[in-house]
Parts: C-alpha cells; sequence; structure tokens
C-alpha cells in the first residue's frame, strides 16, 4: 500500500506555470492524525500556505514514519525536476538520499534535523555544493524549558518537600531532535539536586506506546513529574494515569502545541516549530532571489514558547480549525525591505492581512 500512496499523496499548492520554481518537500510523516499525532501533517500546512503566498509550486511526499520506505522516494522526486527539495533527517537516515540527489544536481534544503559533520563530510565537493540552507528550532533549549517549567507547576502544586520522581518519556534513539531534547533535559537535572530520574525510555513518538510504558512504570514506582518529547506521548501518559487513578497527582508535559485531547489534558506543553516548514519556503526564495545573505542561510531559531504564553490560544484555535491560509508570509520575504523576523508573535500579527 505505501508503494502506492507514494504516487497519489501529494500536494500541489501552486500551479507550475505561475511558479517562480519547485519545490518538493518528503514528509517523514503521515498525511493525517495517527498515534504519533498530526505534527507533520500540520508542517505541511504551513509550508503550503507560504508556498502559495510567495508564488512557489510545492509538491509533498509522505513517508510514514519509515525511513527505509522515505529512501525509495529518490527515485520519483528526480522525477519531478524540483529545483530545491525539502528534506528531514529522520532517524538520521537522511544520507543515502541526500548523496542520491545531490548527485544530480538537485539542492538540499534540511528542516527540524540537520545531517552531522560526519555526515556531511561524506560528501563529495559536488554533492556539498548542492547543500544550500537549513532551518531548526532549539531543541536542547526546549528540553531544558520543559523540565524547568514542569518543576515550576508542581512546586505550585505541592507543598511536600521531598525529592521528585520523574519519568522522561524519549522520541527515538537516533533523530537529531530527540537526542537534543534529551540533552536538554539532562542538563536542567544537573541543576535540580532534589529530582530521582525514575526512568527514561524511548516510546518513539507515540501515544499508544508512552500509554503502555507509564502504566507499566507506574505500578512498580510512584512518579511526581513526566517530560514527554512530544505530546502525543504526554496524551497516552495522561491517559495511564487517569485510568490508574491516583491518590495523588502527576504533572505531565510535552512539545508540539499538538490539539489537545480534551479527555487528556496536560499541564504544559511548548511548540512553535511547526511553522518552521514555513520558514523554509521563506528562505528558499530567499535563496533563489539571492536576497538571503549567505551567513543566513542556516539557523537555528528559539521559536518555542509555552502553552501559558499569551499566543498559544489563538495560535492553537487558528490550528485546530485548518486556518493556517490567512497568515501572510510574503510580510516575512526577504524580498521585501524590512521582512519580519519570523517568531509566532510576529506570524500572529499578520493573520487577516
Amino acid at each position: 500500500m505505501k508503494f502506492f500512496f507514494l504516487f497519489v499523496l501529494f500536494f500541489v499548492s501552486i500551479p507550475a506555470q505561475s511558479a517562480k520554481f519547485k519545490v518538493v518537500f518528503i514528509n517523514p510523516g503521515n498525511p493525517d492524525q495517527n498515534t504519533t499525532g498530526d505534527f507533520w501533517s500540520n508542517v505541511t500546512l504551513f509550508m503550503s500556505a507560504a508556498a502559495s503566498d510567495l508564488d512557489i509550486e510545492l509538491v509533498t511526499y509522505y513517508a510514514y514514519r519509515d525511513h527505509i520506505f522515505m529512501k525509495s522516494i529518490a527515485e520519483q522526486v528526480l522525477i519531478e525536476k524540483p529545483e530545491f527539495v525539502i528534506l528531514v533527517n529522520e532517524k538520521d537516515q537522511a544520507l543515502p538520499l541526500i548523496k542520491r540527489l545531490t548527485s544530480a544536481n538537485v539542492k538540499i534544503f534540511s528542516l527540524l534535523n540537520r545531517i552531522s559533520k560526519s555526515d556531511y563530510a561524506q560528501l563529495s565537493k559536488q554533492q556539498q555544493s548542492n547543500i544550500k540552507g537549513s532551518v531548526v528550532p532549539d531543541n536542547f533549549g526546549v528540553g531544558k524549558k520543559l523540565l524547568n517549567g514542569l518543576l515550576s507547576t508542581y512546586n505550585q502544586a505541592s507543598n511536600i518537600t521531598k525529592p521528585i520522581n520523574l519519568l522522561a518519556l524519549q522520541g527515538d534513539y537516533s533523530t537529531p531532535a530527540s537526542i537534543a531534547r534529551e540533552q536538554g533535559l539532562l542538563s536542567a537535572l544537573s541543576a535540580n539536586n532534589n529530582i530521582n530520574l525514575i526512568d527514561s525510555t524511548v516510546a518513539n513518538w507515540s501515544s499508544e506506546q508512552a500509554y503502555n510504558k507509564v502504566k507499566g512504570i507506574i505500578k512498580r514506582t510512584p512518579i511526581d513529574i513526566i517530560w514527554a518529547a512530544n505530546d502525543p506521548m504526554a496524551f497516552g501518559a495522561k491517559k495511564a494515569i487517569s485510568e490508574l487513578a491516583l491518590s495523588y497527582p502527576v504533572v505531565i508535559g510535552g512539545i508540539n502545541w499538538d490539539v489537545e485531547n480534551p479527555k487528556y489534558p496536560i499541564a504544559l506543553s511548548f511548540g512553535g516549530h511547526v511553522t518552521l516548514g514555513a520558514q523554509a519556503i521563506i528562505m528558499l526564495e530567499g535563496i533563489h532571489t539571492n536576497n538571503l545573505p549567505v551567513e543566513q542561510t542556516n539557523q537555528k531559531l528559539d521559536i518555542f514558547e509555552s502553552s501559558i504564553s499569551s499566543h498559544h490560544a489563538k495560535f492553537s484555535e487558528l490550528l485546530a480549525t485548518k486556518s493556517i491560509d490567512e497568515y501572510d508570509f510574503s510580510q516575512f520575504s526577504y524580498s521585501t525591505d524590512k521582512p519580519l523576523i519570523f517568531t509566532i508573535g510576529n506570524l500572529l500579527s499578520t493573520y487577516g492581512l
């Protein structure tokens, strides 16, 4: 079935005859919601809206979180003859795809997860010349912020002065974003002597796997805080806690700003990076027109905001209703005299313009 979907599940936002140039996005996720949430389908929504505003043709292929399948997409992508391909280094498996595409002189832009320096060194000079840029969020910072925010929430709700038992739910073993978020968590842990890390376990970004793991762990050991590398795992953890009907509170938080399941609300979420697909398109237009300085072609943005920020409610409302086309991404174009800096606040300020 996957090979069937390869040819039919794509979205073209701008007809080729009116577009400045063509971009293919190899989306590592799913086109709709599943146990890992709807983050990746929402990345495409933002990317498509930006492409529409900037007159860029965008074609998206989905890899269904199967990095092996993702490698097989290269030949179909070459048929599209895009100027740029946007890639995500899912599970640190993008290198073979990059080698194939850059050998055919396709230009590569990395989104959310870059390849490592050691992988880059494996490319020939000709292949390296086709690596044109990247945009990633500060995953280390958000891992740290999430734990500190959960500690603050826990301390406000509890008067008990005892060591805090922490459970961490990691995304996977190899994706750069997962590794960086874990490193941020460990950095925050090193500054807090009253926390016992009971377990740090991989749940593969999945609400179902998180649910099963939390249910097993908490039967053996009381847990006070659950740190999750994404919201679906946090929702799965909340479901497990709710069903166990514990006599004490457990503070749970995640990352994504996914639309919450009202049955299983979590205490805290950090998000905003779902918009970076749009920033990738904005940067590619700047690269194509030579309006983006070379020193700005690799960006690491502190895009994450918490669910208690003043922007969260409006942003989540618009995302829930898929009202992404009402943002004006042309305000961020490097072709304008004074492009807006890409932040959640500035994005919301363009809504309805």
